[in-house]
């Protein structure tokens, strides 16, 4: 049977500007002369090219630095000029005094330069404690660190500081349950460093945090490059002011933490996480990737999250405590927002599969939720509006507070709410009038509703959404579509594309007091 569809919307704006996006790929790493082999060009009119696009919210304060600079990029070195260390089991050696400390099992590095370390280091550590303006490349070089009561590589002074991983080596660091602290800072990572910090090379680093975090920051933490497996109890990837991610290959698993966040409470300008391109793998987590401001312009992305699979949302001012958690708010966090404008995202959520306290802007890329399955939580959730321009997605997840995007958007998308539940391993399809297959996928975890949109959705179009042996036909006569069975969530001032009860006498909406059928402007495409 033809059913119409009502939309349920509440009008908000949202203005959004474009920003620059990602560079070129970065340099292979070589052990060859390098003439910046410490030099961060950061400072330089040579930054990486643009080609990418993203969207940001103009009510944001949330200052995005979407540059790589030429050192960041770069992992070669000069190999003639370095200092080279070797790490023998309980003591240390190097080629030249310069530059460096040693005491029993403790490598202290003080000056600007390039240090090329290898071996292996049984409960030792590895500090740099420079001048504020020194640039300090470490390349492990094949390293296992092992360290019982402190982080292996501690930053403490430095202006910014490259770990490069020599080219096909591995390289492991390991940290025990619990730390004695040595200075006023609570020191809570693998590698933690209070100053800008990042990571490149062609080789890999395996992080074991048993303490807390994997690897952290308190200013920006930069990867461009490399291979990173990183267990830990807390967050894999914390870069207070930012994480910023360019390419490599990522594989993370937390038992009581973030994947990855950013997020700051004294600076509302900070804490964001911004994806250029890379593999990032996400194998267990509480929130896969959380931050103030998320942008995600390309990569492969896989997140499994025992709560939120990305929540963006900010954290109360003056909690810099790393790890802490944000929102608990209904209320439009206007500093808040997620942008995806590339990339392929796959979520598996326990909690919301896309959370966010402000809005949401989709232009590109394919996004795929699985979750929840209870319905206190839901696929797709915002506290602001959530547009979306281009790019394919589909949630599915649990109904009770099921939510579709906001008719501020330009291209079409269908919110249904089915019946009855459809298990795991249940194709859903979207065919349109001539039986073509617009879109299917086949969710991973049981689900009731589905948010789907891509390109192809045309208005005034009649396509048939179907689950099993659960089939519904859908006219889209404006730019989001809702129906099925109520929703019974809804919080913040958008409650956009909610779903609705199916609408009687022949598919005319119920009388709400107006004069006939009530119509929102439609603000998409008509081709």
């Amino acid at each position: 049977m033809r059913i119409q569809w009502k939309k349920y919307v509440i009008i908000t704006t949202i203005i959004a500007t474009l920003l620059t996006g990602c560079g070129s790929k970065q340099s292979s790493g070589t052990t060859t002369s390098s003439t910046n082999s410490v030099t961060d060009s950061s400072t330089s009119s040579s930054t990486t090219s643009t080609t990418a696009t993203a969207m940001s919210l103009s009510t944001s304060q949330v200052v995005i630095d979407k540059e790589f600079s030429d050192r960041d990029l770069d992992s070669s070195y000069d190999d003639s000029n370095a200092v080279h260390i070797t790490l023998n089991d309980s003591s240390i050696e190097a080629d030249s005094e310069s530059g460096l400390t040693i005491a029993q099992n403790t490598l202290t590095i003080t000056k600007e330069g390039t240090y090329v370390i290898s071996g292996t280091l049984n409960d030792g550590n590895i500090i740099v404690d420079a001048d504020d303006t020194a640039k300090i490349q470490i390349v492990l070089n094949g390293v296992t660190i092992t360290s019982s009561d402190y982080a292996p590589i501690y930053v403490k002074t430095a202006d910014k500081v490259f770990i490069t991983l020599a080219e096909n080596t591995d390289n492991s660091l390991t940290d025990g349950s619990e730390y004695v602290q040595t200075d006023d800072t609570s020191v809570d990572g693998v590698i933690f460093s209070k100053a800008d910090l990042t990571l490149n090379g062609n080789g890999t680093l395996n992080i074991t945090g048993n303490y807390k975090h994997g690897i952290a920051s308190k200013d920006d933490l930069i990867i461009t490059s490399g291979t990173y497996n990183i267990t830990a109890v807390k967050d894999g990837l914390n870069g207070k002011d930012a994480v910023k991610v360019k390419d490599g290959t990522i594989t993370i698993s937390v038992t009581d933490g973030d994947g990855i966040q950013s997020k700051n409470g004294d600076d509302s300008t900070k804490g964001y996480v911004y994806i250029c391109d890379g593999t990032i793998n996400i194998k267990n987590s509480q929130e896969g990737i959380e931050g103030t401001a998320i942008l995600i312009e390309n990569g492969t992305i896989d997140i499994v999250a025992n709560d939120d699979g990305i929540n963006a949302t900010s954290e109360s001012k003056g909690d810099g405590d790393f790890g802490g958690k944000g929102g608990g708010t209904f209320e439009n966090d206007t500093n808040v927002y997620l942008s995806i404008s590339g990339g392929t995202i796959t979520i598996d959520a326990s909690g919301d599969g896309i959370d966010s306290n402000g809005s949401v802007i989709i232009s590109g890329g394919t996004t795929i939720v699985n979750g929840p399955t209870n319905s206190g939580n839901a696929g797709f959730d915002y506290n602001g509006t959530a547009d979306i321009s281009g790019g394919t997605i589909l949630v599915a997840g649990s109904a009770g507070m099921a939510q579709g995007f906001s008719d501020t958007s330009t291209q079409y998308s269908i919110l249904y709410n089915f019946s009855s539940v459809s298990e795991a391993g249940t194709e859903v399809s979207l065919t349109d009038a001539d039986g073509n297959k617009i879109y299917s996928y086949t969710p991973t975890k049981q689900y009731q509703s589905i948010v789907i949109s891509t390109p192809d959705l045309k208005k005034d179009a009649t396509y048939t959404l179907t689950s099993g042996s659960q089939s519904e036909e859908i006219t889209l006569s404006s730019v989001i579509t809702s129906g099925g069975e109520q929703s019974v969530g809804g919080h913040g001032g958008d409650q956009g594309g909610r779903g609705m009860k199916k609408f009687q006498d022949g598919g005319q909406a119920p009388d709400m007091g107006g004069t006939g059928n009530s119509e929102t402007t439609d603000s998409g495409s008509s081709n």
